[in-house]
């Protein structure tokens, strides 16, 4: 048993190792985007926040509201701070031509308190607060003026919204859901594979071919005992999306996608998820205000 235990330890440290080779090495060779330039390329260099100039959403017929997501680039105050050598390591595998981001959240307004699945804290869903990151165990090691953020906006019926929220807040209020260090060895071994030993017929998302073991899980949300508790950010909201939007549903079955090996960056390209604006974390309550003005539909999204 010990040597078996043993093997399985050599494994992910041998996996780990790949991936943070991967993005040293990628990232010294300046190959990832600036995510400023990569959403508005013509945006001036000192602006702190940029917003979107082509705001189009799918039709829906009768009502509907939006999903807010805030994919994040953390710049952290340690570069040798773990979190940041697996950052580099997901720019170095990426394969779609998407902004370098690698953290993920969820929200129901444009308040600047997303929820965020981090390591670390009783409550490891919790939130996130860009203009205020010591109050997030995850965000204070990060710098609030050099990291960004681009906020994404998906359109879902009134009840999907209703169903998504308390779906979510049920997370939130327990302590049960947990931030699964172990499978980010597990993504980030396919991410590998998929970057490096895979043909580029199937390296773009919606064309990926995830292993024989992957599955997508619908929840018996009567059933307590049914909820799956272990995640990562991206995984999570995938798990949330496919068991309350038929949308992204009918999407991820007709195109054999599992939310269990979603990076952060697949979540952009879902069909329907709309960029809203750009920001450094510290000007995010200045973009969120700027942006309502822009587009007054979002103004009831807005409480300050």
């Amino acid at each position: 048993m010990f040597k078996q235990n043993s093997r399985i330890k050599l494994n992910k440290n041998y996996i780990l190792i790949l991936f943070v080779s991967a993005g040293l090495f990628f990232q010294s060779c300046k190959t990832t985007q600036v995510v400023k330039e990569a959403f508005a390329p013509e945006a001036p260099e000192e602006a702190t926040y940029v917003l979107s100039e082509d705001v189009v959403f799918p039709e829906i017929e009768g009502n509907y509201k939006y999903l807010f997501f805030r994919l994040y680039n953390p710049e952290y105050s340690n570069p040798l701070y773990i979190a940041n050598i697996l950052k580099n390591g997901l720019k170095a595998t990426k394969t779609d031509d998407v902004p370098d981001l690698s953290h993920a959240s969820i929200n129901f307004t444009l308040d600047d308190n997303y929820y965020g699945l981090t390591l670390g804290g009783k409550h490891q869903l919790a939130e996130e607060e860009c203009a205020v990151p010591l109050n997030n165990k995850y965000m204070k090691h990060c710098d609030p003026e050099r990291s960004e953020q681009i906020t994404y906006a998906l359109k879902v019926t009134a009840e999907e919204y209703e169903n998504t929220k308390a779906f979510v807040e049920r997370y939130a209020e327990g302590t049960d859901i947990k931030y699964a260090s172990g499978l980010n060895f597990k993504i980030a071994f396919f991410t590998i594979g998929k970057k490096f030993f895979t043909s580029k017929d199937h390296q773009q998302f919606g064309t990926i071919i995830y292993p024989k073991s992957a599955k997508n899980k619908k929840v018996d949300k009567e059933d307590e005992d049914d909820y799956d508790n272990n995640f990562v950010c991206s995984t999570f909201i995938g798990y949330v999306l496919y068991n309350n939007v038929e949308s992204t549903s009918e999407f991820f079955d007709e195109n054999d996608i599992k939310y269990e090996y979603l990076n952060v960056t697949d979540l952009s390209l879902i069909p329907g998820m709309t960029a809203l604006f750009y920001s450094t974390w510290a000007s995010y309550p200045e973009a969120a205000r700027a942006f309502v003005e822009e587009y007054p539909e979002f103004n009831e999204y807005l409480s300050n």
